[in-house]
C-alpha cells in the first residue's frame, strides 16, 4: 500500500512538473514568434525609406554620442540601425553619412 501511494505521488509530481515545463516552453515559443513578426514588420517599415529616418535621428545626437562617456544610443534607434546594417537595407547616403561622422563604430557591422 505504501509503495503504491509513493508511486502515485511520484507520477503525479512528475506529470505536474512536465506540464509546467511544457507551458513554459509554449510561452517561450510564443514570445519568439511575436519577436520575429515584430522584426519583419520593422524591416518592411525601414525598407520604405532606406532607414534614413533612423539615421537622421542618430545624426541629431552626434555630439553627445561621440563624447567620451557620453549618452548611449537609444535602444529602439540602435535596434533599427543594427537591423538595417544586418539586412543591408540602409541607403548608401545614410551609410556614408554615418561613416563620415564616425557613428558607424557604435554598431557591429555584419559584412
Amino acid at each position: 500500500m505504501r509503495k503504491t501511494l509513493c508511486l502515485c505521488i511520484g507520477v503525479a509530481v512528475a506529470g505536474y512538473l512536465g506540464w509546467v515545463q511544457f507551458g513554459a516552453y509554449q510561452q517561450r515559443q510564443h514570445a519568439k514568434d511575436l519577436a520575429a513578426i515584430d522584426r519583419e514588420r520593422r524591416v518592411a517599415l525601414l525598407e520604405a525609406d532606406g532607414c534614413q529616418a533612423r539615421v537622421d535621428l542618430l545624426l541629431t545626437m552626434t555630439d553627445r554620442l561621440l563624447k567620451a562617456g557620453g549618452m548611449r544610443v537609444p535602444f529602439d534607434i540602435g535596434r533599427d540601425i543594427d537591423l538595417c546594417l544586418a539586412r543591408g537595407i540602409m541607403s548608401a547616403s545614410g551609410r556614408a553619412e554615418m561613416e563620415r561622422t564616425k557613428l558607424i563604430r557604435l554598431f557591429p557591422i555584419n559584412d
